[in-house]
């Protein structure tokens, strides 16, 4: 018997007791290595242990099955082994992964080896041991690797764990050959292809929120695939190994070794929190895993939890970088050269279709030649050359180097025209900018980045880490450039065609969100920071202070759009006196188009494409002087063309403010009047329409006005689940009547998050749910109850998010501002607009936005007698009803 067998096994006892035998021997190893990893064990160590347990328990087992077979006269014919393959065979098992075996045998047919089969896998199975097996033969599992990427992978893994040596190393050996002998390019391209079909499934980059710390991007799998190369090209199993045959760089295997004992840390407390394989690192997990870790909440490093997303992330990365440049080492001789080399002249050439350095050895003297490098990579076409990546890739992470790059102005010249390269680069994946990031000359160039690179902000709106996102948002800048985006963001399309000098545009976006990493207020830290960086580059002062100000407010195109009421004349012209120029202006929506576009593949609805457009159009015709685009201009214009087409819609103009006239279209208006127009017959009438885009549709309802009627209109849209994206709250005097009526606006979204469908039934249901409420014989609790209750385990755990309520009387001549941020669930817009009544506030305007699960409510109110809110402490007690309201909102429904 070959297996290290740490506890001794009675082998005399196997037979009656056997399955008793194997639970009490897994038991106890199972508890001891729990109990190490709550101590802090080492991923790496308690992985190698948890094989040598197997490896005792599984090769007893077989030898017990084979001396048993034989002792009765039906042993195997020929030889017969069990080996471990997988993270088995690498000698590495998690706490609750999958244990595979293979029985290699002369004769798979042989019904004595099945026999051998079952009795070494039926006691593992009655102790619910997940083990997976197959049975083959030599050149039976020889055949299967030529068509299986997964059987050649094993070859590469395999370990005997008890029986015959012969015919394991007969395996060994015939699989070596096999790789060497013409067929490692054609295993490596299927390998890699499998790979990258593999990240896919699971989300397509190591950026997400919830990442999978096995088979994700970066994760333990890639660390698998580099092994699997550079074996089967230089030999050796060890990362040890892998530096003496020169498939890695003493910096790479410590830096690996580091990686792969973080992620086999987190993969064993997943499985340990769990009592299972678990392997996708879920916000609920990141949090206790961070603290089991030692990651605490500083004031300069942020949550613990972000802190050790950013190390997970760093790691992940540094894998999926290494795992390219090992692939490439393994391949770049085999491949044949594809053409003659070609000096370019200025310190690169073309070697084998690629660019490439002539002496690498000049890199030392000359840093500013790493970036002419890929000055020619954007000129001639040609990628990269795999081992001129890993030279500039050695000298970026030099802090001597990289501060003599910095000095450079040619360096800082070619850096500042790849940012702005607007055509595509053929680099590995993704974008020139990408490329830079990749190797490190960005963080060379922009040391400030690194506190921010594998940063993440511990919610589920914004899905990349920091400095991802900014790459991400730049490549999206280019697309519009290049005209990609012309279906989806038209309007700024055609502005970037016309822009003229976009250097600095593409600077200040790569440097918005260069702050985060300094806590609150990251936009205005951030301005600090991009002034120097910006100086740095030997920008002109009138293009630095520009770099500047689009950093220090690249946040604000977006807040106006989504939070404020940009309606109103008077807020109109506030921006146009804080922006100061039409150039300022079209820099900052481009910039809020790329940047909101790539937080998230979710972020930018054309709901808000919408606003964010009619906004800067509103503003850029103010700054033009054009005729009537003063509000109050366009709405009497408005005003004389309605009265034109009918009485009713004149009428209807004539009783409504301004604000109602420029935020909706004349078609809007014409038919709010037929819809007022039938209140002649009923008490309440309710109208749908489709929406600004088409997730959205817009609801109007016409009703005598009440006290409380906006939060009884949001609990029947709660009710009947359709979210509020906006609302327009509107009173007015009707002609003839004493009582004043209501019409309010909303522009809703099913809570199914699918397109809105016009529904014929929709607004008599509406219309019946509100008159129901109104009369008495209902309740806005009776129509919240309506609501679906899931079990707790179906809401999906996300970060905590904080309430808070800020009052402002500044944002509006005639109104009190409130802004209310929480976690987003169906019911809260009835839950606020209830407490603002019970306040004795009239709400005028609401604004609805949702960032992830995290809502950021805006609303404009005036007090009884119509004016804001004065007191302090009214303000105070309005705010602290707000969050009371909110909690006991939020408790409700999670006892649901």
């Amino acid at each position: 018997m070959t297996g290290t067998l740490e506890r001794s096994i009675d082998l005399g006892k196997l037979s009656p007791g056997l399955g008793a035998v194997c639970a009490g021997y897994l038991s106890t190893y199972r508890s001891e290595l729990e109990a190490a990893l709550r101590r802090g064990s080492s991923g790496v160590a308690l992985c190698e242990r948890h094989a040598r347990v197997l490896d005792g328990l599984l090769g007893a087992l077989f030898c017990a099955t084979d001396a048993a077979a034989r002792k009765s006269g039906r042993a195997p014919q020929g030889r017969i082994a069990l080996v471990a393959v997988g993270g088995y065979g690498r000698g590495l098992v998690g706490l609750h992964s999958d244990v595979d075996v293979a029985i290699v045998c002369d004769d798979p047919t042989d019904p004595q080896v099945a026999a051998v089969a079952e009795g070494l896998l039926y006691p593992l199975w009655d102790v619910s041991l997940a083990i997976g097996h197959s049975v083959r033969g030599v050149d039976d599992t020889l055949k299967l690797s030529r068509e299986d990427i997964q059987t050649a992978t094993t070859l590469l893994d395999l370990r005997k764990v008890a029986g015959d040596v012969a015919i394991v190393d007969e395996l060994v050996t015939a699989s070596r050959r096999h790789f060497l002998e013409g067929s490692l390019i054609e295993f490596i391209d299927r390998m890699t292809a499998d790979s990258e079909a593999r990240h896919e499934r699971f989300g397509g980059s190591l950026y997400l929120l919830e990442p999978e710390v096995k088979l994700g991007k970066g994760g333990l799998r890639d660390l698998d695939v580099l092994s699997w190369a550079a074996r089967a090209r230089f030999g050796g199993r060890t990362f040890e190994d892998l530096l003496r045959l020169g498939a890695l760089l003493p910096r790479e295997r410590a830096a690996l070794e580091s990686a792969r004992e973080m992620l086999w840390r987190v993969r064993n407390l997943l499985h340990l929190r769990a009592g299972r394989r678990q392997d996708r690192l879920t916000f609920a997990d990141q949090e206790e895993i961070a603290v089991a870790l030692g990651f605490a909440d500083g004031p300069v490093g942020g949550l613990g939890v972000e802190q050790f997303m950013q190390a997970y992330y760093r790691h992940a990365h540094y894998v999926a970088r290494t795992v390219e440049r090992v692939v490439d080492r393994a391949t770049e001789l085999q491949r044949k050269q594809r053409g003659p080399t070609d000096d370019l002249g200025d310190g690169t050439i073309v070697f084998d279709g690629q660019v490439t350095l002539r002496h690498s050895d000049e890199l030392e003297a000359d840093p500013a030649l790493a970036l002419r490098l890929y000055r020619q990579v954007v000129r001639t076409g040609y990628r990269p050359y795999g081992f001129a990546r890993d030279v500039i890739s050695r000298h970026a992470g030099d802090s001597g180097w990289a501060e003599r790059l910095r000095a450079s102005p040619e360096a800082n010249g070619i850096f500042l025209s790849l940012l702005s390269h607007v055509g595509v680069a053929p680099v590995r994946r993704g974008s020139i900018l990408g490329e830079l990031h990749e190797v490190g000359l960005m963080l060379a160039m922009i040391p400030e980045f690194e506190p921010v690179t594998g940063r993440v902000q511990h919610d589920v709106y914004h899905v990349y880490t920091v400095d991802v996102h900014s790459v991400a948002a730049v490549d999206r800048l280019r697309e519009i450039f290049r005209g990609d985006r012309i279906t989806d963001m038209a309007l700024a399309t055609r502005l970037a065609a016309e822009h003229p000098r976009p250097m600095p545009l593409f600077l200040g976006l790569l440097l918005h969100d260069i702050g985060k990493a300094h806590g609150r207020d990251h936009s205005r830290k951030g301005a600090a920071m991009a002034r120097p960086i910006a100086e740095r580059f030997g920008l002109e002062p009138g293009d630095v202070d520009h770099v500047v100000w689009l950093v220090e407010e690249h946040l604000s195109l977006y807040h106006w759009a989504v939070r404020r009421d940009t309606t109103d004349p008077e807020t109109i012209a506030e921006i146009q006196e804080k922006v100061r120029g039409a150039e300022r202006w079209r820099d900052l929506f481009l910039l809020t188009v790329a940047d909101l576009s790539t937080t998230n593949p979710n972020a930018m609805t054309s709901w808000k494409a919408n606003m964010l457009e009619g906004v800067y159009l509103s503003v850029a015709a103010h700054m033009d002087g054009a005729p009537g685009t003063a509000g109050s201009a366009r709405a009497a214009a408005m005003r004389e063309v309605l009265r034109e087409v009918n009485a009713v819609a004149g009428e209807l103009a004539d009783s409504m403010p301004d604000r109602y006239l420029l935020s909706n279209p004349r078609d809007a208006v014409l038919r709010h009047a037929e819809l007022v127009q039938a209140r002649d017959r009923e008490r309440t009438v309710v109208g749908v329409a489709q929406g600004p885009s088409d997730e959205i549709g817009e609801l109007v309802v016409a009703t005598v006005d009440r006290p409380g009627l906006l939060a009884d209109i949001t609990a029947v849209l709660a009710g009947n689940r359709l979210d509020v994206e906006t609302a327009q709250i509107y009173t007015r005097n009707r002609l003839g009547e004493p009582e004043r009526e209501a019409l309010d606006i909303f522009h809703v979204r099913p809570s199914s998050r699918q397109p809105f469908e016009i529904d014929a039934a929709l607004a008599g249901r509406i219309r019946a749910d509100l008159e129901a409420v109104m009369a008495g014989r209902s309740t806005p609790s009776e129509l919240l109850s309506r609501l679906p209750k899931s079990p707790t385990w179906a809401e999906r755990k996300v970060p905590h998010v904080r309430t808070e309520v800020a009052i402002d009387n500044a944002v509006s001549p005639r109104f009190t501002v409130i802004d209310v941020f929480t976690r987003d669930r169906t019911g809260l817009l009835h839950t606020i607009a209830h407490t603002l009544h019970e306040q004795g506030l009239s709400i005028a305007l609401s604004k609805i936005s949702t960032e992830g699960a995290r809502a950021a409510d805006v609303f404009y109110v005036q007090d009884e007698q119509g004016g804001k809110i004065t007191s302090e402490d009214r303000m105070v007690a309005v705010s602290d009803a707000l969050k009371s309201a909110i909690a006991r909102f939020h408790a409700q429904w999670d006892l649901r």
